[in-house]
This record gives structure tokens, C-alpha cells and sequence, in this order.
């Protein structure tokens, strides 16, 4: 099978991680694969936050679950009153969070996702595990945390349209689940 489809059908995302860090070469070729993604009007817009600090990445979980407290966010309360709840699933050596200025694009979240599944299958294909972490993007807005992002280098302009943590599965990667039927339809 063609490699790049291969890629697209066995990617999935890894939930346990090695503490391995992941080497900078290959780092660097998930960030510009990213960076090759398309988006609306070529405007590039988007801004890569990298994190390999696990103190921060830390810091980044506590700051997220406060936020989720504070702003009332329903579908993440759970997670944020969980005691193992991390952004990077405790392990991930690689966190990137993905902002844009939604006045720079028309597509914010459209670009930002582009760039995340090329960096998804870029970390595939280079045996990197990989796993989008929505919370960030739900309080983006919330004062608090928003001021936090400032501190860690994100545009005070920007929206946060996702994240993502990086690192090398623990154990094997799951297999994709049957696809659901009937979901093409040709005229």
C-alpha cells in the first residue's frame, strides 16, 4: 500500500507513554511538517508553542484544570477534578499548543487542525505517538488562564485551537476500529 495512505489508516491516538525524549531532529521534522500544512489564503497564521519542560508541562495541567473550574466548562469538570488527569497523560516528553489570531485568517480552527494532523502523521511515520488535547482551546478566554498563556509565550492576540502531546507509545498503538457503513454517498 502506498505509504502516505497506510499512514493515514494506522495513525491513531496513544494515550500511554515512555518517559523517552524525543530526539530534536525529529522534532524539528514534526514542527515543519506542521508548517507545510495548508490554510485559508496561505496566511500562515497559526503559532507554535513547544514545551519539553515536564515542569512546565505540569504547570500547564494545573493552570488548564483550574480554568475548567473556574469557567463552569460542563463536559471537562470531570477531568478537571481527577487527580490523573495531565495534558500529556503524564508522560509525553513534547507538548505543543496551537494559537491563532482569529483576525489573521478566515479559518482559524480550520488551519490549526490541518497543521495538527500533519504533525500527527509526521510523528507517525517517524514511530511518535501522538494525542489532540482539546481542554486548552475550551479557555483560551478565561481570564486567568489566558494570562497564564501570555506567560508561556502565546500571542496575547491568540485563540488557542488545540493542542497536542508527543512521545513514544507505551506498549502497542490501538488498531483502528471498523469504519462506519454508509457514510459515502455518490451522485
Amino acid at each position: 500500500m502506498n505509504p502516505v495512505l497506510q499512514a493515514l489508516m494506522e495513525r491513531r491516538s496513544i494515550r500511554k507513554y515512555t518517559d523517552k525524549p524525543i530526539r530534536p531532529a525529529d522534532r524539528d521534522a514534526i514542527l515543519q511538517a506542521g508548517l507545510y500544512a495548508p490554510s485559508s489564503k496561505n496566511t500562515q497564521a497559526w503559532h507554535l508553542t513547544v514545551v519539553e519542560k515536564a515542569d512546565v508541562i505540569q504547570d500547564i495541567t494545573r493552570e488548564v484544570k483550574a480554568a475548567i473550574l473556574r469557567a463552569g466548562v460542563a463536559k471537562y469538570e470531570g477531568l478537571a477534578k481527577s487527580e490523573n488527569y495531565s495534558v500529556n497523560f503524564r508522560a509525553a516528553p513534547l507538548f505543543v499548543i496551537v494559537s491563532v489570531n482569529p483576525n489573521e485568517t478566515p479559518c482559524p480552527a480550520e488551519d490549526c487542525a490541518t497543521l495538527l494532523e500533519n504533525m500527527f502523521l509526521a510523528a507517525h511515520s517517524l514511530g511518535i505517538g501522538s494525542c489532540w488535547i482539546n481542554q486548552l482551546g475550551c479557555v483560551t478566554d478565561e481570564p486567568e488562564f489566558r494570562k497564564f498563556l501570555t506567560t508561556l509565550g502565546v500571542p496575547a492576540a491568540n485563540k488557542v485551537q488545540g493542542s497536542a502531546c508527543f512521545g513514544y507509545a507505551d506498549g502497542a498503538a490501538p488498531k483502528a476500529a471498523p469504519r462506519r457503513e454508509g457514510m459515502i454517498n455518490h451522485v
